[in-house]
C-alpha cells in the first residue's frame, strides 16, 4: 500500500508469494507432454527395427529358394579387342621397322606358313663334256712320252704299235702287248728262332692289383717296345704285401743277367721303369 499523505504515488498491490498451486498445475503438464514425446519416439525405433528385420528375412527367402534352381551367371567377354594400336603411335622414329623379324615377333604373319631354311647348298648341275675327239697330235705326243717314262725305268716294254693320225677317230682294234713279267722277289730267311732260355733273371715291368690287368699291359709294353720284348714271354707273379694288398707283378724274361740289366738300362733310357730279378 503506498501512502497517499507524504506525496508517493499509489503502487498496484501484488503478492510476495504466489498460490502453490499454480506451480504443481504447471509441472504436471510439463511431465506429461515430455512422456509422451519420449513413448512416440522409442515407437519409432522399433516400427523401424521391424520393417529393416522383415526387409532381410524377405531377401534372404527370395535367395534361397532362386539359388539352387537357378543357373550361375555366365560371365562372357564382349568380343573386342582387349588391346588396339594408336593411330598415331607417336614417339622417336627407329630405322629398320619394317624388317622381317619383327614380323615374327608380333605375329603379324603367323597365317603365312614358314618357309624352311636352306642349309644346304644348291645340288651342283653336271656339266656337259665334250666328247670330241682329241686331236691326233695330242695322242701321239701322250703315247711318246709314256714310252720315254716307262724307257728310263728300266722295265723292257713290248713296241707299240703307232695308229695314223687318219685311223685315231675310227675304232680299230688294238692288240693288247703281254704285260711284262716282274722279277720274282727273292725268298725271306725266316728269322732264327729265340735261343732257349739259359738263365733266370727277369726284368720287372710294373705291378698292379689284379692278373688280367698285368697281361693287358705286357701286350701294350711289347706293341710300344718291340725292338726289347717282342722275343720275350710274360711272367706274372702273385705278391702278398699283407696290409698292402696282394699285387701281381709284371715280369720279361727270361735271360741271363747281363742280358737284363742291358734291357733295363735301355728301357730306363726311354723312360720306362725297371728292375733286374732273378726268377
Amino acid at each position: 500500500m503506498s501512502h497517499k499523505d507524504d506525496g508517493w504515488d499509489e503502487e498496484p498491490e501484488y503478492d510476495i508469494d504466489p498460490d502453490i498451486e499454480d506451480y504443481e498445475r504447471y509441472e504436471d503438464d510439463e511431465a506429461g507432454t515430455g512422456g509422451r514425446r519420449r513413448s512416440l519416439m522409442l515407437l519409432s525405433v522399433v516400427a523401424l527395427l521391424a520393417v529393416f528385420a522383415g526387409v532381410v528375412f524377405l531377401a534372404y527367402r527370395q535367395g534361397s529358394q532362386q539359388g539352387p534352381d537357378g543357373a550361375p551367371p555366365i560371365l562372357r567377354a564382349d568380343g573386342e579387342p582387349a588391346k588396339e594400336l594408336p593411330v598415331n603411335p607417336g614417339g622417336k622414329k627407329f630405322p629398320h621397322q619394317d624388317a622381317g623379324v619383327y614380323n615374327r615377333i608380333t605375329g603379324e604373319n603367323a597365317g603365312r606358313p614358314s618357309e624352311g631354311e636352306q642349309l644346304l647348298p644348291p645340288a651342283e648341275e653336271p656339266l656337259a663334256i665334250d666328247n670330241s675327239a682329241i686331236p691326233p697330235a695330242q695322242d701321239q705326243q701322250a703315247l711318246d712320252r709314256m714310252a720315254q717314262s716307262l724307257e728310263t725305268s728300266g722295265i723292257e716294254t713290248a713296241p707299240i704299235e703307232t695308229v695314223p693320225s687318219a685311223q685315231v677317230g675310227e675304232s680299230a682294234p688294238v692288240e693288247e702287248a703281254p704285260a711284262a713279267q716282274a722279277p720274282e722277289p727273292a725268298a725271306q730267311e725266316a728269322p732264327p728262332a729265340p735261343a732257349a732260355a739259359t738263365s733266370g733273371y727277369v726284368v720287372q715291368l710294373a705291378a698292379f692289383r689284379d692278373e688280367p690287368s698285368a697281361r693287358d699291359a705286357f701286350h701294350k709294353l711289347q706293341g710300344k717296345y718291340p725292338d726289347l720284348l717282342a722275343s720275350l714271354t710274360s711272367d706274372i707273379q702273385r705278391a702278398d704285401l699283407g696290409e698292402k694288398g696282394i699285387y701281381y707283378r709284371l715280369r720279361a724274361g727270361y735271360m741271363d743277367k747281363t742280358a737284363a740289366e742291358g734291357i733295363c738300362a735301355s728301357l730306363e733310357a726311354k723312360g720306362q721303369g725297371c728292375l733286374v730279378r732273378p726268377k
